[in-house]
């Protein structure tokens, strides 16, 4: 697992020694190295253990990231987890695009203290393969067509290769993202794509399901939907 890099270990052991040295507040304070964390998407990662000070008694760790994800809690799927014992805060290649607060509370018998670590996940580029259907009635089982790619480059721009009645065709567009939900533009809003990226565990590494039309609404919306679409990154 990929160890997030750090600013410089002696302002950090500065940081633990004022912890466990801070004669004029006996509250117990939790420092993490970072407390906003910039990792790209499908990478893995951990902290480095906090600076705690710690009274006599020594405690453990707790995380939620509830309520900002209610229903589900990020720790109870798994897409993180925290040492109970060091409070390394360590998140696998399936944790949401965007932002996640993490809320991570530190206790013992005789008090307890809460801290924020915030986890910022960016889509960076990837090589997408899948297929379109014409269905506007959102029929899971409806099949979807294949030979079809889309590649998203790093400098936002989407190019789709596909077949159509036996033709290959291309298109040239750009792609923007908000959180978990990226847009796609092909052609001046002739084609767009709006969906969920998502990043998984097994294979395929991610994916990419949505619906697909014309033109936007004020409100950033597909105005036409003609069907849905499913792609997937492999191999990541």
């Amino acid at each position: 697992m990929k160890k997030i890099k750090y600013i410089g270990a002696l302002l950090f052991f500065i940081i633990i020694n004022a912890c466990n040295n801070d004669d004029d507040n006996n509250g117990l304070r939790v420092v993490y190295e970072e407390s906003f964390i910039e990792t790209s998407f499908l990478e893995a990662g951990e902290t480095l253990p906090p600076a705690v000070n710690w009274s006599e008694e020594r405690g453990t760790f707790s995380a939620t990231t509830l309520p900002n994800t209610a229903p589900d809690d990020l720790f109870s799927r798994d897409n993180l987890s925290i040492d109970e014992e060091t409070g390394v805060l360590s998140w696998d290649r399936s944790i949401p695009l965007g932002e996640t607060e993490v809320f991570i509370t530190a206790s013992n018998s005789i008090e307890s203290t809460t801290v924020t670590v915030t986890i910022k996940n960016t889509f960076i580029e990837g090589l997408f393969y899948g297929g379109f259907n014409n269905d506007v009635n959102d029929d899971l089982n409806e099949s979807f067509g294949s030979g079809n790619s889309i590649n998203f480059t790093k400098e936002g721009t989407a190019g789709l290769l596909g077949i159509s009645d036996g033709d290959i065709f291309s298109m040239e567009g750009t792609w923007t993202i908000d959180g978990s939900i990226m847009t796609v533009n092909f052609d001046n809003n002739n084609r767009l794509l709006k969906g969920i990226v998502n990043g998984r565990r097994g294979e395929p590494a991610a994916t990419f399901n949505g619906e697909w039309g014309e033109g936007l609404d004020q409100n950033n919306n597909i105005e036409n939907i003609n069907g849905a679409f499913r792609f997937s990154l492999e191999g990541e």
